[in-house]
């Protein structure tokens, strides 16, 4: 076998070389960042003659990309992406259906889902770390020292300005409501997601009916004031479908918007109760007493963060829907202590207040972060038991095997 990596500002692409080194997988890097992920023809050129002159068998990378999916189609070579973001965000859903294509989906109804669409392509397998690349075993032995935590309370990640606002805005007072109402449901539902089965097609047509009276949105500026300036990708596929809304935008937009109040409110309340560090490119002005910390490297600067927290929060984007999310892996594999949202595929591998800690709600979340943040040798239990659990289940060598010797 003889692999082709592709390569990009990616996260577990130092996990997944270093066990294809192990397991005598021989591959070449190729690395390309794409501006646009639907369209680049000198990259398209350049990448076929580099895949048909290596002589390569597979091409690998981590998420999936229209653009490879191309090359390897045309050229008639396996391609195996392994995808940790949900949902995809690309424009051209038919290269999915290539029969080249193996796609490796993190969340399983994410998975099915496309399988159910008719891609053949589509498999389930949950996502790994290199607990000795983030440091797991140093935190373990070092966090009993005097002093080795920074803050008691971490969050990395966005606060999610999403396009909900905008789409919200064209639209008469009940379909505003009933939206509301379905965005506060699926804010109090742990574990589930109805967003999918509530909207439905129907409705979207009803909602366009307002979205083109409202907006000249044949226009460039109409689909920048539809859209807003979150969203490349949502603003291009906007243009290109006559500025029609997808139920799909929509969902993304509510599932952005109920994250970014879940993470927003948790802030909130602990602020003032403990010691706070957001690690994140977004600022919110009424997190006065939150230590806005700015962004995080993945690979020099995360790991350390997870580490020196007593308390790591995971507040999962709602579009994952069943599957655990790279985050918990990443704050495990660093030796850190997480308090996660319920995520339904976290049972299959780790047992509630043993190995992991979940909340169901608001008031939950608030009171076992501060439970745990005074109760140190119950944190740290669950922190060793964690991090044998990893170790044991979330190998890159396991999952590379599955997709690559198999």
């Amino acid at each position: 076998m003889k692999v082709l990596f592709f390569e990009w500002n990616a996260f577990m692409q130092k996990g997944i070389q270093s066990a294809m080194k192990r397991l005598g997988i021989k591959y070449d890097v190729y690395r390309y960042i794409f501006t646009d992920w639907d369209k680049d023809d000198a990259f398209v050129d350049k990448f076929e003659k580099e895949v048909r002159n290596g002589g390569y068998d597979t091409v690998f990378s981590v998420n999936f990309s229209p653009l490879i999916a191309d090359v390897c189609n045309s050229c008639e070579v396996h391609y195996i992406s392994w995808v940790y973001d949900c949902p995809l965000h690309i424009r051209r859903t038919e290269t999915l259906q290539y029969n080249c294509n193996d796609i490796y989906f993190f969340d399983r109804q994410q998975a099915l889902k496309y399988r159910n669409d008719g891609v053949t392509g589509s498999h389930h397998l949950t996502l790994a770390v290199d607990t000795g690349l983030f440091g797991a075993e140093k935190t373990l032995s070092m966090m009993h020292t005097p002093g080795f935590y920074n803050c008691d309370v971490s969050l990395l990640g966005q606060l999610y300005k999403s396009d909900y606002e905008y789409l919200l805005g064209p639209l008469p007072l009940y379909y505003r409501g009933y939206l509301e109402g379905l965005l506060s449901a699926q804010m109090k539902l742990a574990g589930g997601y109805i967003l999918d089965e509530m909207i439905t097609d129907s409705l979207m047509e009803q909602l366009n009916v307002w979205y083109k009276k409202s907006y000249n949105i044949d226009t460039e500026n109409a689909s920048e004031k539809v859209m807003g300036g979150h969203s490349a990708f949502i603003k291009s596929e906007i243009k290109s479908e006559g500025a029609k809304v997808k139920k799909e935008e929509l969902t993304y937009a509510m599932c952005c918007e109920a994250t970014g109040r879940d993470r927003f409110m948790a802030l909130a309340l602990l602020q003032n109760r403990c010691r706070v560090n957001l690690y994140s490119s977004d600022k919110n002005e009424k997190l006065n007493f939150v230590n806005n910390m700015g962004y995080a490297d993945y690979y020099t600067q995360m790991p350390q963060i997870f580490a020196g927290s007593r308390v790591n929060l995971n507040i999962s984007l709602k579009a994952i829907q069943s599957g655990i999310p790279l985050r918990i892996l990443d704050i495990i594999g660093s030796g850190g202590f997480v308090i996660s949202n319920i995520q339904t595929e976290l049972f299959e591998y780790f047992e509630p207040d043993v190995d992991i800690v979940m909340y169901e709600d608001m008031k939950d979340l608030i009171q076992k972060t501060l439970y745990y943040i005074e109760h140190e040798q119950e944190r740290m239990a669950i922190v060793k038991r964690s991090v044998q659990k990893v170790k044991e289940a979330f190998s890159f060598d396991e999952r590379i095997k599955k997709m690559l010797l198999d």
